[in-house]
Formats: structure tokens, C-alpha cells, sequence
């Protein structure tokens, strides 16, 4: 007897979906904008834009490497705290 699909079959197709983040409300946290060549005047300002620059890089690096672990820790799988049953000898 021939095999014939019938439209149920395409209902046990799981449709495909793009997965969601683990926080869709925390956004990766974005690099500041590099200062543009011009835009030091080299005259030891105070608030000099190049220090001010760097200083924002920093704090944006802390930002994503504290994103990148809550991120993890959001994808990790929830059985983390169960123990493993030991293997018998």
C-alpha cells in the first residue's frame, strides 16, 4: 500500500523558532564612541577627552563582562545545584 502524507503530518513538525535571550530586558551594554583625532587639543585639559574616553572603556568592559555572566548563569541549566548519582564500582 503506498504511502500517502496526509496534512496531519505537518503538524507533528515542530515549526521553527529563533531562540529567545535569556534577558530579553538586559541589553548588551555598547562601546563608547572613540574620540576623533581633532578632537584632542593636547594642551592638558582637565577633563580631556582622550582620559574620559578611556575611562568610559573601562567601565564599559566591567559592564559587559558582568552582562556576559549573567547572561551564562541565565543559560546554564537549571538542575546546577542537584547532584550527580555516583557511579557504582
Amino acid at each position: 500500500m503506498p504511502y500517502h502524507a496526509s496534512s496531519d503530518a505537518s503538524s507533528a513538525v515542530p515549526a521553527l523558532t529563533m531562540p529567545t535571550p535569556p534577558f530579553p530586558l538586559d541589553p548588551q551594554p555598547q562601546p563608547p564612541s572613540k574620540p576623533g583625532n581633532d578632537e584632542c587639543c593636547h594642551s592638558g585639559c582637565t577633563f580631556c577627552v582622550l582620559e574620559m574616553y578611556q575611562e568610559d572603556l573601562a567601565a564599559y568592559e566591567d559592564a559587559l563582562k558582568a552582562w556576559q555572566q549573567r547572561q551564562q548563569a541565565a543559560a546554564a541549566p537549571a538542575t546546577q545545584g542537584v547532584r550527580k548519582p555516583r557511579k557504582r564500582a
